[in-house]
């Protein structure tokens, strides 16, 4: 297994290392829970799912974004078994519902709470749609949450779902690498053992590193380079990534984005994800990021092609003399040529690039990567001294959604949110002139 990554160099790797250290010294929850043996219980459910059986994924951000990423990148030919409602827009859930067979359909709630609004809202939505196709929902429904508390949890025992836990001391975006992820994605065909071994291997390659590790060396850039250049754009070079840039951008946003430091002290703390796609975006955002503000980072992610690449024709280039350079060549050969131009120009032009090329777009590589992505942005979180955790910034929201919605006990808390956002509404503006 390799993963090729040209960093760029900050000015004291020494610290990125130390931070390293003492990240893996915390033993984060989602390093046990990789190094546990989770993968035969999710395999013992996905054994009572019909073959024939599309898949329903029911969770919002890390519920989804992990699976989706997985089978994205590793089996595209099967991931239309998988169908994620990762959001509550009447229209698109009606159109789901009404597009699957839903007596050949299995569906997963995914709730680490097993109190997320949008899950239980569509979890009711599809049972109710269960019983009207004359479906026993409860044999239908698989549930993935917390092993001993929340609603979902006391509906498993109540109902009689199969279920896996999500474990305690690991987040809902660390969770990918989880039940979470693994049995979304064995049951459209990734080898999640595959997964699993090369996130372990990516692992004892952390603790063994020095200086010169990829990660610190990027670290230490990322810290030389933050904040006046607090974007990360993220740049996928191949289709098959590009939901792992959503799954990124989910980890390294919520878990950073902080308006308190770990002392308490008010710091609006952060570092802005932004996902582009090679080389779709060269026609869109890559004149802002040449020619405009130079507040960004950029982190180029590629990987070998395995695919049959056959190039063009001499007589079909022949069709008009300008177009005579492409014979011979190959759709991944320009690919190639494109990445290699953009990343040229945005050197050229003082941006900071680096580049993480995968050898192989396979089980281990993807496992590899997902866990040096968690384990980076607890280092980032480690720089900014903030809580990598938490998510304080959406409760506030869910409290006033709960309020409005007549959830008890959110009354109060929502109108304390409500009140603050009616004062700023009020305060008198600052006129241009």
């Amino acid at each position: 297994m390799t993963i090729g990554w040209n960093p760029v160099d900050g000015v004291d790797p020494g610290v990125a290392l130390k931070i390293l250290q003492q990240v893996l010294a915390t033993d984060p929850g989602f390093v046990g829970a990789i190094e546990s043996e989770q993968i035969p219980a999710v395999k013992e459910v996905a054994a009572t799912v019909p073959d024939g059986d599309s898949i329903l994924l029911l969770g919002i951000g890390g519920s989804a974004l992990g699976a989706r990423a997985l089978v994205d990148a590793l089996v595209p030919e099967t991931s239309q078994r998988l169908t994620i409602l990762d959001n509550i827009d009447p229209d698109s859930v009606a159109r789901t519902l009404h597009q699957l067979d839903l007596t050949r359909t299995t569906v997963l709630v995914i709730s680490k709470s097993g109190g997320t609004a949008e899950t239980a809202a569509q979890m009711l939505r599809v049972h109710q749609s269960l019983v009207a196709a004359g479906v026993d929902a409860d044999q239908k429904i698989v549930a993935i949450t917390d092993p001993q508390h929340g609603t979902l949890r006391e509906l498993v025992s109540a109902r009689g779902w199969r279920s896996l836990e999500v474990p305690p001391q690991v987040g809902g975006r660390f969770s990918v690498l989880t039940a979470v992820g693994w049995l979304p994605a064995l049951l459209c065909g990734v080898d999640v053992d595959a997964v699993r071994r090369g996130a372990l291997a990516a692992l004892t390659d952390l603790r063994k590193a020095g200086q010169d590790h990829a990660l610190v060396r990027w670290i230490d850039g990322w810290r030389h380079h933050h904040p006046q250049r607090s974007t990360v754009v993220l740049f996928p070079y191949r289709d098959r990534l590009r939901t792992f840039g959503d799954w990124f951008a989910q980890l390294w946003a919520e878990s950073l984005g902080k308006r308190l430091d770990l002392s308490g002290r008010e710091v609006w703390a952060g570092s802005t994800p932004m996902v582009a796609r090679g080389v779709t975006d060269q026609h869109s955002l890559v004149q802002l990021f040449a020619e405009g503000p130079d507040d960004k980072q950029y982190l180029f992610l590629d990987a070998s092609m395995e695919e049959e690449d056959p190039p063009i024709e001499l007589h079909t280039a022949a069709l008009h003399p300008q177009l005579q350079y492409l014979a011979e060549k190959s759709l991944g050969q320009l690919r190639c040529a494109e990445l290699e131009g953009t990343m040229a120009a945005l050197a050229s032009a003082g941006r900071p690039v680096s580049k993480m090329h995968l050898q192989q777009l396979d089980g281990e590589h993807l496992g590899a990567m997902m866990l040096i992505w968690e384990v980076a942005t607890l280092m980032a979180a480690s720089c900014l001294e903030v809580n990598p955790f938490d998510q304080p910034g959406v409760e506030a929201g869910k409290a006033v959604a709960f309020a409005k919605m007549g959830r008890d006990g959110w009354q109060e808390r929502g109108a304390a949110v409500t009140e603050g956002a009616e004062e700023a509404a009020s305060a008198p503006s600052i006129p241009c002139s």
